[in-house]
């Protein structure tokens, strides 16, 4: 069997220091007189079900995402739903996911499969619940069910890929995940357009989630523990049989994946002998424990750039954004629904790519991309609004408004159709009494003879939000929409994985919780306008194209024990030689091209 660098030492005694091997994986497999065909999904059955009911748990995140969004329109109707109220429909989802990551020591103990089980009855009865809701209290409680589910699943599905996944295929297959959740959105997009003009339609909407919630749960009675968690719980020779299945029936490369998963514990085990197995001393042993902590801001950094690059004001409020741009409001609807497509586009492209390029090509390169489609995005908000119909009169109250990053004075169209209570008509913002909570309740004056604008203004630009909102996507999509999770996946040792996952996890919910509650604020007259929300994100974004240049190095390749390894520095207390030196020259030019980055 060929090695990789940083193999550890089959023959080493696991309770002394550990020794590496430097030599490289290419001059083995060149000794080796047949090597192995990497194993392929498509020809390993077992491996291709796992991937396959694994990623309903992440089309189930995608679907809960995408689907509120069109069912708020009809929920806000048959229950009077004020708007405090909308919104605690939304987040109350968003909350519980954030708790139950925060959650994870507890959540994991039991074993990676049983947490999934269990996740698709609480989605399955959360579904249940919101089709079945007579009231908003009810509401609130399906919502919150579902949360949980989803936090539960969205930090365990990638964890168990990723210690189920030969190391070859592994970013592919935790990819695979994000490729579902951005089809649950789509899917949720196509679902709402359907049910829209059905009487009761949210019912359906909602409920509709439990269909793969439920293929979930049958599936996973009958796969497997992660054969990682069997050895952290002393059955290694369940292990050996377990990832048997999923390594093309080859006893000895399961068994030596076994005996360097064991070693690397019995290693780690060692350095904590003595310490009570608490909580508390966890996070100690994790903050005296650099290379963690070093994995950790990287992991947690990544999940948070993810949010802050701007995807949910996009995923949630899509069809805000087009009506903003000129479209109507079924136009918009639709729009969003099918500009979803994008991201799945660039996701499944992400798939082919992050074992021949890697995953810190993808991340840089689809960064850059997010930045451009980003400042396309906000410069075509602005034109919009400079090519919108002048205003030349009006009516006082209309004629200006609170403003951060312009004047405030109501010069165009795009100006006007701001201020809740005025309208354009014949080049002047009048104004006009607030009859309701509909878009179209501002009745038009009696001295506007033409059309009477008070949603979205006509402009030339209006197509540029379309164009820029899917080359947004399509970027997002291949590289920061699934490398986050697959790099989370991979970078945490054995016996700190559950929680150093949970903890970035976490960012990236609240990340979310964070961008999609302020989006509408910070995007309106009175802050930054939309343009220069969408500039604001794009800075953000990069800016973590350059923190990343520096801090991400490739996973590609490397066992899971292996990428450990390259968050080790010779500064590092008892972390023996620099593994930057252990992995060799051919090992320098895999992980960063050559050049000693900084990590």
């Amino acid at each position: 069997m060929s090695s990789d660098p940083i193999l550890p030492n089959s023959n080493s005694n696991p309770n002394s220091s550990t020794t590496y091997s430097t030599t490289t994986a290419s001059s083995n497999s060149n000794s080796s007189p047949n090597p192995k065909p990497p194993i392929s999904p498509l020809r390993n059955l077992p491996l291709l079900l796992l991937t396959l009911l694994s990623a309903l748990g992440g089309f189930l995140f995608g679907y809960d995402t995408g689907v509120i969004s069109g069912a708020m329109l009809l929920l806000k109707t048959d229950f009077s739903l004020t708007k405090e109220q909308q919104e605690t429909v939304v987040t109350s989802t968003v909350i519980t996911c954030a708790l139950t990551s925060m959650c994870s020591n507890i959540v994991l103990k039991k074993g990676r499969r049983i947490v999934l089980l269990l996740s698709s009855v609480i989605f399955t009865v959360g579904s249940l619940i919101l089709a079945c809701s007579k009231n908003y209290i009810t509401l609130v409680v399906g919502r919150l069910t579902v949360g949980i589910a989803i936090g539960a699943a969205s930090l365990t599905v990638p964890l168990y890929l990723s210690e189920m996944a030969p190391k070859e295929i592994r970013g592919a297959l935790v990819t695979c995940n994000t490729l579902c959740i951005a089809f649950g959105q789509f899917s949720a997009g196509m679902i709402d357009g359907i049910f829209a003009d059905v009487e009761g339609g949210w019912r359906w909407m909602l409920g509709l989630g439990a269909v793969p919630s439920l293929i979930m749960f049958i599936g996973f009675l009958f796969m497997p523990e992660s054969p990682r968690w069997l050895v952290m719980t002393g059955r290694r020779s369940l292990a050996v049989t377990v990832l048997t299945k999923f390594r093309n029936g080859d006893a000895q490369i399961a068994k030596d994946e076994v005996d360097q998963i064991h070693t690397s514990l019995i290693a780690a085990e060692s350095k904590n002998e003595g310490e009570e197995k608490s909580f508390v001393n966890t996070l100690k042993q994790i903050w005296r424990h650099r290379p963690t902590l070093r994995a950790l801001r990287l992991g947690c950094g990544l999940m948070f750039l993810q949010q802050f690059a701007g995807i949910n004001t996009v995923m949630y409020y899509s069809a805000s954004i087009y009506q903003m741009s000129g479209f109507s409001r079924t136009t918009s609807i639709w729009l969003s629904g099918f500009t979803a497509l994008a991201q799945v586009l660039g996701i499944a492209l992400s798939i082919k790519l992050v074992e021949i390029r890697g995953r810190r090509w993808l991340t840089l390169r689809s960064l850059g991309g997010v930045v451009i489609s980003l400042v396309g995005l906000g410069a075509g908000f602005l034109m919009s609004r400079l090519s919108s119909g002048s205003v030349t009169d009006g009516d006082e109250e209309c004629m200006s408004q609170p403003a951060m990053v312009w004047s405030g004075l109501t010069t165009y169209c795009g100006d006007c159709v701001q201020i809740s209570t005025c309208g354009y008509c014949d080049g002047q913002c009048l104004s006009s009494s607030y009859a309701g909570d509909d878009d179209d309740s501002l009745p038009a004056p009696d001295t506007c003879d033409s059309d009477w604008i008070t949603q979205a203004c006509p402009n030339p630009w209006s197509n540029s939000s379309v164009v820029f909102m899917v080359l947004y996507l399509l970027f997002f999509g291949i590289g920061m929409g699934g490398m986050p999770w697959t790099v989370n996946s991979e970078i945490y040792p054995l016996q700190w994985r559950g929680v150093c996952l949970g903890m970035s996890t976490s960012s990236n919910w609240i990340g979310n919780i964070v961008v999609s509650a302020t989006f509408l604020s910070v995007s309106d007259p009175g802050a930054l306008a939309s343009y220069g929300a969408f500039w604001m994100y794009a800075s953000i974004a990069l800016l973590g194209f350059v923190w990343l240049f520096f801090e991400m190095p490739e996973t590609k390749g490397l066992g899971l024990e292996e990428v450990q390894k390259l968050f080790e520095r010779e500064e590092d207390e008892n972390s023996g030689e620099d593994a930057w030196e252990r992995i060799g020259d051919e090992g320098r030019e895999k992980v960063w091209g050559g050049a000693k980055g900084v990590v």
